[in-house]
Formats: C-alpha cells, sequence, structure tokens
C-alpha cells in the first residue's frame, strides 16, 4: 500500500529515537569498561577511586595512629625497663667507714716473721667500705708507715654491720737483725682521708720495730693479710 508522506514522516522519527537510544546504551557500556582491573581480576574504579583511596578513611587512619602509638609506647616501656635494670644492676655502694665506727686490734703471730696482725670491725648498723691501706705510726714517729703495693686487693673490702677487715703489719724487713731497732710500746692508726686517729697497744710488753716496716692493704681474710 502507498505510504503517505504523514506515515513516511512519522516512521523517521521512530527510528531516530531508537537510534538515540542506542547511542545512550553504548556510551553507558563504554563508560563501564574505564575502569581498571588489578592482579586478582577485580575491576576497580577510575581516577575518582584512586584519588579517594589515597585518602584513609576514618577507621583506616585511627588504626594507623593507634599502630604508631603501639611501636613509641613499646619504646618507651623499654626504655623505662632497662632504666629499672640499670637502678637494680649499679645500686648505692655504701659509704666509707667512719673510724670512730670501729674498733681496732693488734695481735701477733707465730709465722711469718715480724708479722703483726690487725683487725677493725664494723661496730656501727651500716655497711661500710675499707679503702686503701690504715695509716700506721709506731710509737711518736712523725712518718707513717709505707704500705706494700703488692698486697693492694682487686675491690674494696665491704664490712657489714658487726664483720672485721684485716691487714697485715712487719716490724722490720727480714735481713734486719734483732736489736737493731727501736722498742715501742703501741702505735696510731688512721683511715685514708679521716679526720680521726686512734692509739693501739701493741702485743706485749713492747715491739721492736726495724728499718723495712710496711703495712698492707686492708683484706676481708686474715690469712690473705698475711701472705706477703
Amino acid at each position: 500500500m502507498p505510504l503517505t508522506t504523514a506515515r513516511i514522516a512519522h516512521r523517521a522519527g521512530t527510528l531516530r529515537s531508537v537510534a538515540a537510544g542506542l547511542t545512550v546504551v553504548a556510551a553507558g557500556i563504554t563508560l563501564a569498561a574505564c575502569g581498571t582491573a588489578d592482579a586478582s581480576g577485580v575491576k576497580t574504579a577510575g581516577a575518582a577511586d584512586s584519588v579517594a583511596a589515597a585518602v584513609p578513611t576514618a577507621h583506616e587512619d585511627g588504626t594507623r595512629q593507634a599502630a604508631r602509638g603501639t611501636v613509641a609506647d613499646g619504646g618507651a616501656d623499654a626504655g623505662a625497663q632497662g632504666g629499672l635494670r640499670a637502678d637494680g644492676g649499679t645500686g648505692e655502694e655504701p659509704g666509707a667507714c667512719d673510724l670512730d665506727t670501729m674498733s681496732v686490734s693488734v695481735t701477733s703471730v707465730p709465722q711469718p716473721a715480724n708479722h703483726l696482725l690487725m683487725e677493725i670491725t664494723n661496730q656501727s648498723g651500716a655497711s661500710c667500705r675499707l679503702t686503701g691501706f690504715p695509716v700506721v705510726r709506731f710509737g711518736d714517729a712523725r712518718s707513717a708507715v709505707p704500705a706494700d703495693g703488692d698486697t693492694r686487693p682487686q675491690t674494696a673490702v665491704t664490712l657489714a654491720p658487726g664483720e672485721s677487715g684485716y691487714a697485715g703489719l712487719t716490724t722490720s724487713a727480714a735481713n734486719v737483725p734483732a736489736g737493731g731497732g727501736r722498742t715501742t710500746a703501741g702505735m696510731t692508726v688512721a683511715l685514708p682521708d679521716g679526720q680521726s686517729r686512734h692509739t693501739v697497744d701493741l702485743p706485749g710488753d713492747a715491739v721492736e720495730v726495724g728499718d723495712g716496716a710496711e703495712v698492707g692493704y686492708w683484706q676481708s681474710d686474715a690469712s690473705d693479710a698475711l701472705l706477703w
């Protein structure tokens, strides 16, 4: 049947509408295809989603802050623990012994020859340290007896309350003949850097002191004080 002009125009309009619809669908497919796929095959969004991923969400940011806080706290705790270990390891050393809180005595020994043994006892209620050697003067001598450096111990002697330290004394060198020295009945004792000085009686009626007299360093054991 011959088409009229009106029908031809109607069909042309319908075709244009269908073509426009197809164009819109094609555009939507094209936009969907613009996304990229990651290594797992899951399609990701384009540039907008990439920018959003670069900015952490509130939950993610809080997690990261908590992680950083944990590391920082761990470091601080480790430092504090190290400080506690240091404090526990070093501890405060006792102070130097004060002669005013000590008792001192001198006794004779059968061996070695020409030796005396000095004993000092801590009478205080606290521990203290004996350093160096006693400052000894026989009788009214102006000079102190020299120390024997070979008797120096590895560490200072620490005395708890009631404990004793010892120092050996030689009244003369081994090769000095008897009767060549002077006789004295007492001696004075002081501690290094101490202001106090005690007078101590010597054993027997008197002791002969000759050349080569020496004093040893403080020891924690009496036998060590005599082995020189």
